[in-house]
């Protein structure tokens, strides 16, 4: 079996990207630039216009939002919402070591969306399962 390129096995490992292709993955990562944060650098924060997603491809970064911090490392995405809203930052992200992650601008991926129906679904399903992940965070945390 050939092995397929980094960018396309990070992809993978995204939710809403698991279900695709590795022909469909291939094309998001061809959309997608590297992009090199140095510890301490804020990714993006809290009220930034929202226009990327982004997916760790090596390091740790730092999530705050709603007064707690949780960490994300290789594999791990956010900003997806800006994929298919221009809603500003709900978070602040934040390099906690050197990290390099795939960036994929929402200019680019929503004309790519339109071309690929079904990476459009899969990425619907993708959002409504975070918003449900996001929903037992905030239940479980009234809950305690």
């Amino acid at each position: 079996m050939q092995e397929l390129p980094e960018e396309v096995e990070a992809l993978r490992k995204v939710p809403f990207f698991e279900g695709l292709t590795p022909e469909d993955l291939d094309r998001i990562a061809r959309i997608g630039e590297r992009r090199t944060f140095r510890a301490g650098e804020a990714i993006f924060e809290k009220g930034d216009e929202g226009t990327e997603l982004y997916v760790i491809m090596a390091g740790q970064a730092r999530v705050e939002v709603g007064g707690r911090e949780h960490g994300l490392g290789p594999g791990a995405f956010f900003g997806e919402m800006a994929l298919v809203s221009d809603a500003r930052r709900s978070a602040t992200v934040t390099a906690a070591e050197p990290t390099e992650a795939m960036v994929i601008k929402s200019i680019y991926f929503k004309p790519f969306l339109i071309k690929n129906p079904s990476v459009a679904v899969a990425v619907l399903e993708g959002v409504v399962n975070r918003l449900r992940e996001v929903q037992e965070r905030i239940d479980a945390w009234m809950g305690s």
